[in-house]
């Protein structure tokens, strides 16, 4: 539900060359030098506590704590303590000792509160106290103890729309809501799920001890045009259960249920691309490609469809001109490639 550390992630860590991620990357780096509260957007495991600690460590409070706390994990009647700390026999079961609480374990760093919509009214309340007045009184307890806290929060819910319905405090919406950051979910960067895929195979092999698993073309099809609902955390899981099961995963994917084929991005290419290179669905499955030589040739068809455009290319493939160039160098793919 919580945890304290330094700096254990950073930007190098987020995986993706699309130009929705570039540009939130750039927007947090911006963010990051500035003591103002952040408050970061984006569905269910697409990355909103990796992205915090990045800014955290791209922070001068880059030496201090990072302390997480996830608000929904956490049950009404506790969470004023688990932040605040208590005194000593301020409740039933409270230690003799009391408790220091995530504000004063976070002071002088960064704390993130996950999943903030889902606090409680009467909490919204004492949290907008104490991000307007930088002090804490602990439960049972009178003192005032200052604090010096980078508050950045995270949801997956529209908090203008939270509170219309009367969920969440307009005031603490407005506190919060300073320094807004959104996180685009996995289908609207489906460019960067090679990429992905590519990075949870290795860390997988090496957690598991085991060979990273052969990926056929028919399953690289399907898993670069999945719409991926759960997100990074989904896909993450998904290769895991791969590597786990050498190659022949159990994990239940309704994938003709839920993919992304009929967007215009890099599924169209990858649907043109099989189409015309296959003739018998059966054999195809049989047949393994390196990912890196898959890559290769989606950007080689890109170039091919748009006839050396590299903006056009770069936009179907969902990664950054600059990233495609970069591509091009290393694969050595010239202008008579196309």
């Amino acid at each position: 539900m919580s945890n304290s550390q330094k700096c254990k992630y950073n930007f190098s860590n987020i995986i993706g060359e699309s130009p929705q991620l570039k540009k939130v990357i750039a927007q947090a780096k911006e963010t990051a030098r500035s003591s103002s509260t952040i408050i970061i957007y984006g569905e269910s495991g697409c990355g909103k506590e990796l992205l915090a600690q990045s800014i955290h460590c791209y922070s001068d409070r880059c030496n201090e704590p990072f302390v997480a706390v996830n608000c929904g994990a956490l049950p009404t009647n506790l969470i004023e303590s688990e932040l605040f700390g208590y005194e000593s026999g301020s409740f039933t079961g409270a230690k003799k000792e009391g408790s220091i609480g995530k504000f004063e374990l976070a002071n002088k760093g960064t704390l993130f509160l996950d999943e903030i919509a889902d606090m409680s009214l009467d909490m919204q309340v004492v949290l907008l106290r104490v991000l307007q007045e930088n002090y804490i009184t602990k439960v049972g307890g009178k003192n005032q103890i200052d604090i010096d806290v980078r508050v950045i929060a995270a949801t997956n819910k529209n908090l203008k729309d939270e509170v219309k319905k009367g969920n969440f405090r307009e005031d603490l919406y407005y506190r919060l809501n300073v320094l807004p950051l959104t996180l685009p979910p996995l289908k609207d960067r489906l460019g960067d799920i090679p990429l992905l895929l590519d990075y949870f195979l290795k860390i997988k092999s090496e957690k598991l001890n085991k060979p990273i698993p052969t990926i056929s073309k028919i399953l690289f099809k399907k898993i670069i045009s999945y719409c991926w609902p759960g997100n990074i955390r989904e896909l993450e899981n998904f290769i895991e259960n791969l590597v786990a099961l050498n190659g022949s995963s159990s994990y239940e994917i309704d994938f003709e249920e839920c993919h992304c084929l009929k967007y215009d991005n890099l599924g169209n290419l990858l649907d043109n691309f099989f189409s015309e290179n296959t003739t018998d669905s059966n054999e195809t499955d049989n047949i393994v490609t390196p990912l890196i030589v898959l890559e290769q040739k989606e950007i080689v068809k890109a170039l091919k469809i748009f006839k050396g455009n590299i903006s056009q290319a770069s936009s179907k493939l969902g990664i950054s001109r600059n990233a495609l160039y970069n591509k091009m160098k290393r694969y050595n793919i010239t202008y008579k490639d196309r």
